[in-house]
């Protein structure tokens, strides 16, 4: 090759309209999930899945965490949570979801390990992954550094399919009519609320 001729690594991800490809609305597969509840005491849940993102080399991290609101007697009621929850469940064809007391059941009503129980059956293979799923990845700015952005992948997927792109577009645009999704755009950052979770490393809550 010429020296004289530019060099350019696949590696260096070209510019699409001012914004990046890998921003938006996304075709995504699910590699793993972890659970992160333990390192954070006021996590009921916190779930991480590790995404591949369509024609990227880079992967992004799916965030799901909170906690249950609950009735006096201690039994979980509707709250942000469980809806996001049972968002997840739905679109990965999870039957079971928490009891009344928050435990992790199956469809029979035997208590399972959430995470194990997914890494078994909602994952797809790393060497040959199947984007079954889709996804809104933007950038947020940084809770500690608002002149710092950082990419987030909103906390609800979709079937990779046109009624399921357009039902994770529908909420979406619900989200920023309400001002509740941070979002940078060309470098300005909106003045509004977090909608999802961030993926920067020192963050203590997810709201």
């Amino acid at each position: 090759m010429s020296n004289t001729t530019r060099f350019r690594p696949d590696g260096l991800e070209a510019s699409t309209g001012g914004g990046s490809k890998w921003l938006g609305y996304c075709a995504v597969g699910i590699l793993d999930w972890q659970d992160k509840s333990s390192d954070f005491d006021w996590a009921d849940v916190y779930l991480v899945g590790t995404l591949k993102v369509a024609d990227s080399q880079y992967t992004q991290e799916f965030k799901l965490a909170g906690s249950f609101d609950k009735e006096p007697n201690g039994n979980i009621k509707t709250c942000t949570l469980l809806k996001r929850l049972y968002w997840l469940f739905d679109a990965v064809g999870f039957d079971g979801g928490p009891n009344v007391t928050g435990e992790m059941v199956d469809a029979d009503g035997n208590a399972i390990d959430l995470v194990n129980h997914f890494n078994i059956n909602h994952v797809t293979d790393p060497l040959n992954p199947t984007l079954d799923y889709t996804a809104y990845i933007y950038k947020e700015p940084g809770r500690k550094d608002p002149s710092k952005a950082y990419t987030t992948v909103f906390p609800k997927l979709t079937s990779n399919t046109a009624e399921g792109k357009k039902d994770l577009e529908g909420y979406i645009n619900f989200m920023k009519s309400k001002n509740l999704i941070k979002e940078v755009q060309e470098g300005v950052v909106s003045p509004v609320a977090n909608g999802g979770i961030s993926t920067t490393k020192d963050d203590s809550m997810p709201f």
